[in-house]
């Protein structure tokens, strides 16, 4: 069998979530395919949270890794299992998290095919705490979806461009989620009955087409500014297509131990829902559906958002404890639909890490925001009710293997 031929299979198992079969472990090409995962448990306390005044502790992860890359041929895939207690949900869900495989050309460009990350404003994420920031939640921070990605070769300037016909798809989960939100990333989906918000919005993401240019300037490159540009299609389910259009600018850059990471974006889903696909009287036209991790929410369907990250890391062990970083990630909703009140979320805390374990204590406040408070209506209308700011208190301890 050619070389190209071995290499292409193996990248294959990698991407698809198959094990190669123990008679072809000998041969040079498996040696590039690692296997890894994942175990994560948190401990959670929500100020809003009457019935559970002591907090909640729970399994919050567990998850398989595949990668491939003979320095030609390359794959990553990851598959993820939750389960949450019943004070975040009492439910459970799987799903893929991303799976693609590609080649590396001779100028070290990479071309991807299959469920891959957006290459949308900050890379790989906006935040450095475990919960991300408002941009995941909208939709535009870690987001994958499935098609074609180009990424440049590695250099002062860097540029990447991607087609996704379709998202990232909804996978499995109990009968108390939503089944179009069993889903990592946070995409546009059909809203649910049962464990949403009964709206009969059917909206899907289609054909998103996402540009990113970066340069690395200063000492030792070691500053990066860069624009983003996202456009696609919204398939309303009853033979409608409207647009959606994102643009973002972002810049980060460390000083000896402290880096800066800031961003600002812009986004408008154009939508064409009926009077009749709304929730308490509100313009069905000022909010679209987004959902993911077992449930759906709605989002204002024009925002700007603001995020301004700083970290610090300590040099040094305590014991057997290493790789201290400090950090305050801010983010806030501003938006440009409907009579709705900003969205807030600000997350200091600290992680560290003792071998294969990874350690994250984050304290977040916020408001008007789906996991900051017991706001009902998500990153759009806000409840009169649930004005001022709440808090979460989340630790968390992960295994990496």
């Amino acid at each position: 069998m050619p070389i190209v031929t071995k290499r292409i299979i193996a990248a294959a198992f990698a991407a698809g979530g198959l094990f190669a079969h123990p008679a072809d472990a000998a041969e040079p090409a498996a040696s590039a395919l690692t296997v890894g995962g994942a175990i994560r448990f948190n401990y959670v306390h929500k100020s809003w949270q009457d019935d559970y005044p002591g907090g909640f502790v729970g399994l919050d992860t567990a998850r398989l890794d595949l990668n491939y890359d003979d320095g030609t041929v390359i794959g990553s895939a990851q598959y993820r299992y939750n389960r949450f207690p019943k004070g975040q949900g009492g439910y459970w869900q799987h799903f893929l998290h991303h799976g693609w495989a590609g080649i590396r050309l001779a100028d070290k460009s990479e071309l991807h095919v299959g469920l891959d990350r957006n290459p949308f404003g900050l890379q790989p994420l906006a935040s450095n705490n475990f919960y991300e920031s408002i941009a995941f939640y909208a939709g535009l921070e870690d987001k994958y979806d499935l098609g074609v990605t180009y990424l440049s070769d590695p250099g002062p300037f860097e540029w990447q461009l991607a087609f996704y016909p379709r998202d990232g798809g909804s996978y499995g989960g109990g009968s108390n989620t939503a089944a179009a939100s069993n889903r990592y990333s946070y995409n546009i989906v059909p809203d649910d009955d049962a464990q949403g918000y009964g709206t009969g919005q059917r909206d899907r993401e289609r054909d998103t087409l996402v540009g990113r240019m970066a340069w690395h300037v200063g000492p030792g490159a070691n500053y990066e500014i860069g624009v983003s540009g996202l456009t696609g299609a919204i398939d309303n389910g009853r033979g409608t297509r409207t647009r959606r259009h994102a643009v973002a600018v972002h810049a980060q850059g460390a000083v000896g131990p402290v880096k800066v990471m800031l961003e600002a974006l812009r986004y408008r889903y154009g939508t064409a829902h009926g009077p009749t696909q709304t929730y308490a009287g509100l313009d069905p036209n000022s909010f679209v559906m987004l959902g993911a991790f077992g449930y759906p929410f709605p989002v204002a369907s024009k925002g700007d958002i603001y995020l301004v990250n700083v970290s610090h890391d300590i040099p040094g062990r305590l014991g057997p404890l290493g790789g201290f970083r400090v950090y305050n990630d801010y983010s806030v909703l501003r938006k440009r639909s409907g009579a709705y009140k900003d969205s807030v979320q600000n997350v200091t805390g600290m992680s560290f890490s003792s071998g294969k374990w990874t350690f994250y204590a984050d304290f977040m406040l916020g408001k008007h925001h789906p996991y900051l408070s017991p706001d009902g209506g998500g990153l759009a209308a806000a409840s009169a009710a649930h004005d001022g700011f709440t808090r979460r208190i989340n630790l968390q301890a992960g295994y990496y293997f």
